[in-house]
């Protein structure tokens, strides 16, 4: 079973299920600008071609590797973010600002080396946006775009179930890779993912039709009808009053979906809605520009670490901060050595590092030749062996790996452990 191409269709469903939880907010957006410019519409169009933003940074980040071309593609792909017919002027914003957020979520994963870990966004959370978006559009009297707010929520509630059951399983798989024997990786996702399909659709048909309660309220008319004129046959032997008739005849009006909300009028609101409109656009305006700055000085930090450590990886073994620390007592001596200058003086750690190098070479004629060869494999511990100075190893082992600041007695104390 090829795990790579379930991990890349799950890659593909987490960020759609992520884009289209972020709906409601662009609809409260075109919902403003309607209020305040005039214009605005519910961006169906615009944030659907959107969503190709994500899956192409996410190819690019699957087969790009180097870093210039890497960064090059990805300002391309968001440039086209211009070309999006969204209608109205703010629209092309929130495209343009959508395009921008997922090409920096694409450099932190690359950062990160994370190539297909996308987080999902939490089921309440994008639940709990689409709500508090409806009801703000509700109170700016846009009450016929309450079918995109459905089915984008109900479209991210089934894509997070078969999320959900597509990363447990494969958890579950990577856990009991090497503790079991053999496992029907196969028959275990058919069959289990057959079962939450059919869960999904069920649940999603449900909501589906309870959502829609004029259209569900016209299907259902006729049976209502026909279960009435059933009663009227077996209680027709029984003799009502008009008016005890007349209750099971009368029919409800059916409610518009979400639109007969009970608002305040807003012909003369009070005077504290607008102080309190007017902070929630300044605190919005605050939010977006704090996350823009938040996110650039992380980008660059990103970036900034990244490339030390590209450095540290393409640099030299022989450096002092390479994996092997031991220090490097070689027989012949460099010729190119620069004299340290007056008033360059060490540090007691650097001292006592330098104590332990010099003890290692004057000792080094009265060696075997294969000590000789091994100045520089042998550890602190088992020249303090060999020589038998213990009490130097144990001086050098805190000023080299213990991150102890060193002082003056020590390299005293080494002093006399070196004679």
């Amino acid at each position: 079973m090829n795990i790579d191409k379930i991990r890349f269709v799950t890659e593909i469903m987490t960020e759609q299920m992520n884009h289209w939880l972020l709906y409601p907010l662009a609809l409260l957006v075109a919902g403003a600008s309607r209020n305040l410019a005039g214009e605005g519409d519910t961006m169906l169009l615009a944030w659907a071609l959107c969503s190709l933003f994500p899956f192409c940074f996410f190819l690019i980040r699957l087969k790009v590797s180097r870093l210039v071309p890497f960064v090059l593609l990805h300002v391309g792909v968001a440039a086209l973010s211009l070309a999006i017919p969204a209608g109205f002027l703010i629209g092309k914003v929130v495209c343009i600002f959508c395009a921008l957020g997922y090409l920096l979520y694409s450099h932190v994963l690359r950062l990160k080396h994370d190539v297909m870990c996308s987080n999902s966004m939490h089921l309440p959370v994008g639940v709990g946006m689409g709500a508090v978006s409806i009801f703000m559009v509700h109170y700016l009297e846009i009450r016929e775009w309450d079918n995109c707010y459905i089915f984008s929520l109900i479209g991210g509630i089934a894509l997070y179930f078969v999320i959900y059951y597509i990363e447990h399983y494969l958890n579950f798989l990577s856990v009991n890779e090497s503790s079991a024997g053999f496992l029907p990786a196969r028959e275990m996702f058919c069959s289990g993912m057959g079962l939450v399909l059919a869960y999904t659709l069920l649940g999603t048909a449900i909501l589906l039709l309870s959502s829609q309660f004029a259209w569900l309220a016209g299907i259902l008319r006729p049976l209502k009808n026909l279960f009435i004129a059933f009663l009227r046959f077996l209680f027709s032997g029984h003799t009502m009053s008009e008016e005890e008739a007349e209750i099971p005849i009368a029919e409800e009006q059916p409610q518009g979906n979400m639109g007969e909300m009970v608002l305040p009028e807003t012909n003369e609101p009070f005077w504290l809605w607008k102080v309190l409109e007017f902070i929630a656009i300044a605190a919005l305006i605050v939010i977006v520009c704090t996350v823009v700055v938040l996110s650039v000085v992380k980008l660059f930090q990103l970036i900034r670490q990244y490339m030390h450590l590209h450095l540290q990886k393409e640099g030299s073994v022989e450096e002092d901060e390479a994996v092997d620390l031991r220090e490097k007592c070689e027989l012949e001596r460099s010729t190119q050595r620069k004299r340290q200058g007056l008033f360059s003086a060490l540090s007691p750690q650097e001292r006592v590092r330098k104590l332990y190098k010099k003890k290692l070479l004057s000792s080094a004629p009265g060696m075997t030749e294969e000590d000789r060869n091994r100045l520089g494999i042998y550890t602190a511990r088992e020249w303090g062996q060999k020589l038998e100075t213990r009490r130097m190893s144990d001086i050098y082992e805190q000023a080299r790996y213990s991150g102890r600041e060193m002082t003056g007695a020590d390299v005293k104390q080494m002093k006399e452990a070196c004679k």
